[in-house]
């Protein structure tokens, strides 16, 4: 629980304009310089929950990301229908944009700071940058799909 009012305590509204957003069914379109599908998959995912109310899947994002292995993520800022997440190690910084609706939540990229800067961006998701970015994120995923379950 510290963890999460630490994350609540350093919000700063900064990086993504405000304005809703809606989480899309991801489509993998290859690139030479791509990652697996596979992997980007498992980022990208949409995650289904069943609740009809916003704020408790905004407050299980808020706790997914709190709860997350390593480095928690910290509440970057947030709009209509999503919130910035900003996760930081020895320097280097990933920040997403989780979008959710009454269906649905989403992970986007949404910038990198040195080696999880994207060198390939389609649409909203990266498709290359630092070989770990994707097994850092399935810890996040997988704190998602336990919350969003308990809704």
């Amino acid at each position: 629980m510290k963890r999460l009012f630490a994350l609540l305590g350093g919000a700063v509204l900064s990086y993504s304009s405000i304005s809703s957003a809606a989480p899309t069914p991801f489509e993998y379109k290859h690139h030479p310089k791509a990652v697996s599908e596979k992997r980007m998959r498992a980022v990208y995912s949409l995650i289904q929950h069943s609740s009809d109310n916003q704020h408790k899947v905004r407050w299980a994002i808020l706790n997914a990301m709190s709860q997350t292995r390593g480095p928690a993520w910290l509440l970057e800022g947030e709009g209509d229908g999503y919130i910035l997440a900003r996760w930081d190690y020895k320097g280097h910084a990933i920040i997403h944009r989780i979008e959710y609706n009454d269906k649905a939540v989403q992970i986007k990229y949404d910038g990198g700071v040195h080696d999880y800067k994207c060198k390939l961006l389609v649409d909203g998701y990266c498709y290359n940058t630092h070989r770990r970015y994707y097994k850092y994120n399935i810890s996040l995923v997988e704190q998602l799909r336990k919350e969003l379950s308990e809704l």
